[in-house]
């Protein structure tokens, strides 16, 4: 169809320009004749390219909007099963709370962190569809690109109403020989009515330009924040989903580290059947509490993720809370100092800031000089 209306234009147009030849050549239009001038011309091409532009711009929302819709379908049907997925393994951490075991506490967290991680995602669905989704429809379908065509299709059918009234010019005009009063009222009344279609037309193809330009313009700014709202949408989900399986991984080294350390208390001689990976996890505070006074790599660091300890040894953390680290274990856990006490953490919820030296190591200094 589109095929169609390109050939029937293009023909119209070489119509047009043969019409307006032969009517200069019969010398009664001059070089300002009633019918297409390159003014016209270039009101005619500018409409058809904006007519394009804002179509393929119209195609691209809608194959985004039917992107979103399929993307939503499916995360929300993944969300159920995620959800379902959390609750379980919360509902078993809390009947079997009592267990010496750590599978129990590891499921609850387990549980708990994908709890959230599903409440980030649906937030972010939520974005998809309110913010970016649903507006792309409205303007996809708003009034703005539907009046702007219509002014286009007007000014489509008035051109051919103009052509059509140039052939009955032509007509009586090569019949005004007989010179009688009748033909040359008609010829007039043929000029007058062609005239007044080609002012019409001028204006009417003012307005659908400035109407095209307007909601190309519109379509082309929306079109980008919707997409940037996509984007930050998408970009915040992930953030918060990695902070949390970070927090949860730190949490299940803990376990593992604390479960080891009391089954090797209950059990001395289980110390020889400890492979050395969890041996040395085992004993990374009591070796690492060893050289603490040997080390001058002290740092600053800002934590940047809140931390609950939930065992002896442990150091509480929140939030924009500043730590003295004083070592770092190749485990992924650090021993630092926070509001006056001491403990380990997750070497991932701290940002380093600066370099320290102990107050120890300055007094040892002073001495020896």
């Amino acid at each position: 169809m589109d095929a169609i209306k390109k050939q029937a234009s293009k023909l119209r147009e070489q119509v047009a320009r043969q019409q307006q030849v032969i009517l200069r050549q019969l010398g009664q239009l001059g070089h300002e004749g009633v019918m297409i001038d390159e003014t016209d011309m270039h009101c005619h091409q500018q409409l058809q390219n904006l007519y394009k532009s804002t179509r393929a711009a119209k195609h691209f929302q809608r194959d985004i909007v039917r992107g979103l819709e399929g993307f939503i379908s499916t995360s929300k049907k993944q969300m159920v099963r995620a959800r379902k997925l959390a609750e379980d393994s919360c509902k078993y951490g809390i009947e079997n709370q009592d267990s010496t075991h750590a599978l129990a506490r590891i499921a609850s967290n387990f549980g708990t962190s994908h709890a959230s991680i599903e409440d980030h995602g649906e937030t972010m669905l939520g974005i998809l569809s309110y913010q970016v989704s649903e507006p792309l429809r409205a303007l996809m379908n708003g009034a703005p690109l539907e009046d702007a065509r219509h002014l286009t299709h007007q000014y489509d059918r008035m051109s051919q109403e103009i052509e059509i009234q140039a052939a009955e010019v032509i007509r009586r005009q090569s019949k005004f020989r007989d010179s009688s009063a009748e033909s040359a009222l008609k010829l007039k009344n043929a000029k007058k009515r062609l005239s007044e279609l080609k002012s019409s037309m001028l204006a009417l193809g003012r307005e659908a330009t400035a109407a095209m330009l307007s909601v190309e313009d519109q379509q082309q700014e929306s079109t980008f924040q919707k997409i940037l709202s996509m984007v930050d949408a998408e970009r915040s989900y992930h953030q918060n989903a990695v902070a949390l399986l970070e927090k949860l991984h730190s949490e299940m080294i803990l376990v593992e580290q604390t479960h080891d350390s009391s089954l090797q208390s209950e059990n001395p001689s289980i110390k020889d059947n400890i492979s050395p990976v969890n041996d040395e996890k085992v004993s990374i505070r009591s070796s690492s509490q060893n050289n603490v006074d040997k080390n001058d790599s002290y740092f600053l660091a800002k934590v940047i993720h809140s931390f609950d300890s939930q065992a002896e040894g442990e150091l509480n953390l929140e939030v924009d809370d500043h730590v003295v680290v004083r070592q770092v274990a190749s485990s992924g856990w650090s021993e630092g100092e926070c509001k006056g006490n001491t403990g380990w953490f997750p070497s991932a919820y701290v940002t380093k800031i600066d370099r320290v030296v102990p107050a120890s190591k300055l007094l040892e200094n002073e001495l020896s000089q």
